[in-house]
């Protein structure tokens, strides 16, 4: 079970960075996505909260750097990778690279993904895109 949960994690992966938007088709229909710092998502909210990051950086790639897997759990570390080159949290288009490190937890049911906690690192993505002082 373990290989087969990092699998669908890399299918999700790869969807979501070759479709630009979340894959919502690889996951269960009362999905939850856990953002650290914000409010936990519907469907509808994690779609408008990828597509926003989308729009801020079209370019925008998250190669996964590691996959650990316990029962019903994967463990990710991956990278934020791309250009800013739309407005992206109230910031203009900078034009700057942008590469920081993510981590998370997604949980497999049924071959689906149920819950998505993530914790990107944003401080260096905004001092990236110029919005905080480096």
């Amino acid at each position: 079970m373990s290989e087969e949960n990092k699998r669908i994690v890399r299918d999700y992966f790869q969807e979501l960075d070759r479709g630009r938007t979340t894959p919502l088709h690889l996951c269960t229909d009362d999905y939850r996505f856990h953002p650290a710092g914000l409010p936990s998502m519907d469907r509808q909210g994690v779609k408008e909260f990828g597509d926003a990051f989308f729009a801020g950086m079209t370019d925008l790639r998250h190669p996964l750097v590691e996959l650990i897997a316990d029962g019903d759990l994967v463990a990710l570390r991956c990278r934020y990778e791309g250009t800013h080159d739309g407005e992206l949290m109230g910031v203009p288009a900078s034009g700057r690279r942008v590469s920081a490190v993510g981590i998370g937890v997604m949980r497999v049911e049924a071959g689906k993904i149920a819950e998505f906690w993530v914790s990107p690192d944003r401080l260096t993505i905004m001092q990236q895109i110029g919005a905080l002082p480096s």
